[in-house]
């Protein structure tokens, strides 16, 4: 027996139009999405529904300062330690790249968080940022003040060893301390400055 749509043959066409429709409709959607949605267009890998703790470490001047500052559009942060030898001066290297192809702008954060506090006092940290860009943080404290830290950004830290071992990504976040992506210490300095960019551009936009 023959179905009631293949009997009527206006029925069908129906159906396909409503088909096409939908699908119209659901292009349209996610190109109005990623037009209004900055975060749909990084390059680096996203992270869903995660935000940064709310909390203050010392920075290379001995100062007290938040984590993520709301003066500053965006925020990349690095975790690592002034005696790595590989993957940090790596990322670092690739941050300071980044920052001054965007001009050194006055919105952007680039922070180091130590994962060794016991060697990284403000001085030490200081003098190690200030080799790849003068106006980087360096941000370290007490044991008991970073672990939640490291723990909220997923960083594994084993400070048992001589040679720390830690997690190596660069996170962005914006100033309402949402992580928007992470990407690795390897990454192109072009990548992190495109979405630095649409990151910023969104918020001159609101």
């Amino acid at each position: 027996m023959s179905s009631p749509m293949r009997r009527n043959p206006a029925a069908l066409a129906v159906a396909a139009l409503c088909a096409a429709a939908l699908v119209l409709a659901i292009q349209l959607f996610l190109a109005w999405h990623a037009r209004h949605d900055p975060t749909a267009q990084l390059r680096g890998t996203p992270l869903a529904s995660r935000k940064a703790p709310d909390v203050t470490l010392i920075d290379q001047h001995g100062r007290v300062t938040p984590l993520v500052d709301r003066r500053f559009a965006a925020t990349l942060i690095f975790f690592g330690y002034t005696h790595c030898k590989d993957a940090c001066p790596l990322a670092m290297a690739k941050l300071g790249a980044a920052y001054r192809s965007l001009g050194e702008p006055s919105r952007v954060r680039v922070e180091m968080v130590t994962v060794d506090p016991a060697r990284d006092d403000p001085a030490t940290l200081g003098r190690y940022v200030a080799r790849y860009d003068p106006h980087f943080v360096g941000l370290t404290g007490t044991i008991a003040a970073l672990k939640p830290i490291w723990s909220d950004f997923g960083v594994e830290v084993d400070v048992r060893t001589a040679d720390v071992i830690h997690g190596e990504s660069i996170y962005l976040l914006d100033r309402a301390r949402h992580m928007l992506a992470l990407y690795p210490p390897d990454v192109a300095p072009s990548d992190l400055a495109h979405d630095v960019r649409l990151l910023t551009s969104s918020a001159n936009a609101n």
